[in-house]
């Protein structure tokens, strides 16, 4: 019988596995110590921020938008009393495992560079806290505006600062257009008032033109700000043998194909309005009905709610909480949550009491207006843009010298800035003589920071649309 023997001499088969022990064995007490060096170095220096999450575009248009902030590791409660903003803003905060929402309370100025702190921001386990900064820059909307001349009238975008001029599409007797989804809706009119209404796609320039209901007035275009709802109004002259057609309020899902639906009244027969738009912010409708009666409109569900009587639309505030409308006592500020009313009084512009003209009347309760003056002797006035803050008036635009007229205005969705339409000198007549909308050929549309009223720029045109 043969043995077979093991050798333990240097070299050989013994002395290797010992030192492949011995150098495994010493590579795992590395790494532990590293993985306890990396463990304390970590707890010495807090939760760290890994990423963050913010739509730069939404956050000027709306309320309610979030940043999220995104840890490396979980972290403990983060209370609102942790975070702050520079420039200020309001915002409310909640944290869950290792991500920590800001939600800010109302729209952020555009093209602003915002520091968002988090202080005190730790682990579950302890360890020692951080403070983090986030630092990001808003968006800015375009300005849609129409520039009516010869030969053709332009509609054009722009930007709120520089000079910049992109001509989206040029034809003849435009009256009115509004932007819609991707496309833009343009409604022209014949010498008899017949309108029509062509849907135009700016980057190839094809118009396509709609088949309506009725011959009639094509006119109050407007769109809402969140989805691809375009509405107008159809009026004629004969109503023919459905005598709701005239004044009849419509819309269109230029997404969903090109049926176009009659807005229901609370009876369930087409709505007939004097004044209507969308709700910033959403596809609901705010309408005056012929009957005298403000209403609100899903437009989802199609539910009408009455808000009041009035016989006079003025506009839907840019912040979408009320809507300014006329009755025999003057002007209210008409809630569209539930109609409760606020009688408008203009606040003193340098100590003389001014009287109010049309106006947009925010959630806070401040106006912007327009106003007029009237001199001590009773026989001269003027019209001014103002800023009430529900103490005093202050004078964002005036024309120069008194010359000319305020036609227009149109505040920003996040009440940064207004757009004023003025006719630099009313002595000289000079209208484009168009059919419907008639306006004259020297408007000229300002940009005036409401803040401080500055003004940022302006252009040749007028129907401005913030989008």
């Amino acid at each position: 019988m043969s043995h077979i023997s093991i050798s333990d001499r240097p070299g050989g088969p013994r002395s290797g596995m010992r030192s492949f022990r011995f150098v495994f064995a010493g590579t795992v007490g590395v790494l532990v110590v590293l993985c306890g060096l990396f463990l304390a170095l970590g707890s010495l220096q807090g939760p760290k921020l890994s990423s963050a999450q913010l739509d730069t575009d939404a956050v000027i248009a709306s309320s309610d938008q979030t940043l999220r902030l995104f840890f490396n590791q979980s972290i403990s409660t983060v209370g609102s009393g942790a975070v702050s903003v520079e420039p200020a803003a309001g915002v409310s905060v909640t944290s869950e495992a290792d991500v920590v929402a800001v939600k800010f309370a109302e729209p952020l100025g555009y093209n602003t560079e915002y520091t968002v702190t988090v202080r005190d921001v730790v682990s579950p386990s302890g360890g020692s806290a951080a403070t983090i900064t986030h630092t990001f820059t808003t968006g800015e909307p375009g300005l849609y505006y129409l520039d009516r001349g010869v030969p053709a009238d332009a509609i054009v975008r722009t930007g709120l600062g520089g000079s910049e001029r992109v001509v989206l599409f040029e034809g003849e007797g435009i009256q009115e257009f509004v932007p819609v989804g991707e496309v833009l809706a343009v409604a022209t009119a014949a010498a008899d008032r017949t309108g029509t209404l062509h849907l135009v796609n700016p980057q190839s320039g094809v118009a396509e033109q709609l088949l309506l209901p009725e011959v009639g007035e094509v006119a109050d275009l407007d769109s809402s700000s969140t989805g691809s709802l375009l509405g107008f109004t159809i009026s004629s002259d004969d109503p023919g043998p459905i005598p709701t057609i005239s004044h009849t309020l419509y819309t269109i899902d230029v997404d969903r194909g090109r049926d176009v639906v009659a807005v229901l009244d609370i009876d369930g027969e087409p709505m007939r309005v004097s004044g209507w738009q969308f709700i910033p912010g959403s596809s609901n409708i705010v309408a005056l009905t012929t009957e005298s009666t403000i209403v609100r409109v899903d437009s989802t569900t199609g539910a009408v709610v009455p808000l009041g009587q009035y016989f006079e639309f003025d506009r839907v505030s840019a912040d979408g909480s009320h809507v300014v409308a006329g009755d025999p006592r003057g002007s209210a500020a008409v809630s569209l949550v539930d109609g409760a009313e606020r009688r408008l009084s203009p606040s003193p512009i340098d100590g003389q009491q001014p009287f109010l003209g049309q106006t947009d009347a925010n959630s806070e309760g401040a106006l912007v207006a327009k106003m007029v003056l009237v001199g001590e002797s009773g026989k001269t006035f003027s019209s001014v843009l103002a800023y009430d803050d529900g103490d005093v008036s202050r004078i964002l635009y005036q024309t120069v010298g008194n010359k000319g007229a305020i036609l227009d205005f149109t505040v920003s969705p996040n009440g940064q800035l207004v757009a004023i339409e003025v006719q630099p000198n009313v002595s000289v007549l000079d209208s484009d003589e168009y059919v419907m909308t008639a306006r004259p050929q020297s408007v000229t549309t300002y940009l005036v920071d409401i803040a401080t009223g500055a003004v940022s720029r302006s252009v040749e045109g007028f129907g401005a649309v913030w989008r």
